[in-house]
């Protein structure tokens, strides 16, 4: 199993011993941790990812890959897109995000579209955030933003609109990007997973538990795993939700 979407720095080094129990590996993202006064904080967040996150999981015989970017919450008044590019092309680094729309601003937007084209200069895959309050509108919103900046389909077939639900699903099923399930208490539960996969099969969904600081469950993956197990869903379409998409969306050597 791959949980696609955690923010390792959240957590404790205990919750690496259990992943590393039942996970071939896990992605962590950028998010907001802090006050985003200027592109230094967004500097040593990025470097506590690579270097000490990294390490931390590789002290448990968890493999940890990264996601970097500008999260919406976290845009820094000198925003430097250099020196972002420079960091995704470090060793580990499978991809851009956490980056998105929180309350759809013309600086979020901006700064949306700039990492979008970066995602597909550099060949890396996008993980794009949708916020709890408003998430229909601003997913079709984003969903605009990317019709807007004429990207071929191959490359919006890197991109993963994330923390879907089954509202938002179907908006973006008949796109040619993929969605993140986010098994977590505040999103969606283990069957409300297993329902959604049940209508629309396995193909282009990924798993995530999406474990922050917020109210999370880091074991989210592996319980619906076995809820959709328990609910006769094909074991081909299981592992394709639950590992082979992540792993060839994000190409990861595992």
């Amino acid at each position: 199993m791959i949980d696609s979407h955690i923010h390792s720095d959240t957590r404790p080094y205990e919750d690496f011993e259990k992943m590393a129990l039942c996970f071939d590996c896990a992605i962590t993202l950028a998010h907001d941790p802090l006050e985003p006064y200027s592109m230094d904080i967004l500097r040593a967040h990025f470097d506590k990812i690579i270097y000490n996150e990294i390490e931390r999981a590789n002290k448990t015989g968890l493999k940890l890959f990264v996601c970097l970017g500008i999260h919406p919450r976290m845009i820094p008044s000198d925003v430097n897109y250099n020196i972002l590019r420079e960091y995704l092309k470090a060793k580990n680094v499978v991809g851009v995000g956490e980056i998105g729309l929180e309350k759809c601003t013309k600086e979020e937007i901006e700064v949306f579209e700039e990492q979008l084209l970066m995602a597909q200069e550099l060949n890396l895959p996008a993980v794009v955030h949708t916020p709890r309050r408003n998430k229909k509108e601003t997913t079709k919103t984003i969903l605009e933003v990317i019709d807007s900046l004429g990207l071929y389909k191959d490359a919006e077939k890197n991109i993963i609109i994330e923390h879907c639900t089954k509202e938002t699903v179907p908006m973006i099923y008949d796109t040619v990007m993929n969605m993140g399930l986010t098994v977590q208490p505040s999103k969606l539960t283990p069957m409300d997973a297993v329902e959604i996969v049940k209508e629309y099969g396995g193909e282009r969904f990924l798993l995530n538990s999406d474990s922050s600081s917020a109210p999370s469950d880091i074991m989210g993956v592996p319980k619906t795993v076995l809820k959709m197990k328990m609910n006769n869903i094909d074991n081909e379409i299981i592992k394709m939700v639950s590992h082979d998409n992540a792993k060839n969306i994000f190409g990861l050597d595992i």
